[in-house]
């Protein structure tokens, strides 16, 4: 199926057809995403706003120029999305037990959001901006964050001997998540 430049609300779930689809330039709003699978969908220049994706598939899913805005992403696996060409940004949004592993994230807008026991893992973060994010229990291994922005950003560890971080911008008093792993005693 094919959609462009159209919006949709709770009422129209029941009628779409996500898989293996095209999105263009639509927005989906206040929509409650249940175990939906977006496989082998097409997602471009479309926007969510204050949507719940709970256990949805994304396998060869294509993002480009996708937003998530004040929506909630729990158990979502993103590491198996196509990989050609991957452009999206999370404003304000709350992510939990989401895994971004593997992705080119070069560049990204991850700010003033949440993003709970997330994984990165080999993860090309470098130039992203977590700026006022909360990132509790979230792991990064073996990512690339050089150049990227924590500033404002709380919650996070950081394993300067696992994870690339030159030129990554960090503001006091959270620094010290760069350190935890260490065993040290800062006073």
């Amino acid at each position: 199926m094919y959609y462009e430049d159209m919006v949709f609300t709770k009422e129209d779930i029941e009628v779409l057809v996500f898989e293996n689809s095209e999105f263009f330039s639509c927005t989906f709003r206040g929509i409650t995403f249940d175990k939906i699978s977006f496989n082998g969908t097409t997602l471009e220049n479309c926007t969510f706003k204050s949507c719940q994706l709970t256990s949805s598939t994304f396998c060869d899913a294509k993002f480009i120029d996708l937003n998530f805005e004040n929506s909630e992403l729990i158990s979502i696996n993103l590491s198996h999305i196509n990989q050609f060409i991957i452009e999206v940004a999370f404003h304000n949004s709350y992510l939990k037990y989401c895994d971004l592993s593997k992705l080119d994230l070069q560049k990204t807008d991850l700010s003033n959001s949440t993003f709970k026991e997330c994984l990165f893992f080999e993860t090309n973060l470098s130039q992203a901006s977590f700026n006022n994010s909360d990132l509790e229990g979230t792991s990064f291994d073996k990512c690339n964050l050089e150049k990227a922005d924590f500033k404002g950003a709380v919650n996070y560890r950081i394993n300067p001997l696992t994870n690339r971080i030159k030129g990554g911008k960090f503001s006091l008093p959270d620094l010290v998540g760069l350190v935890r792993d260490f065993d040290i005693k800062i006073v």
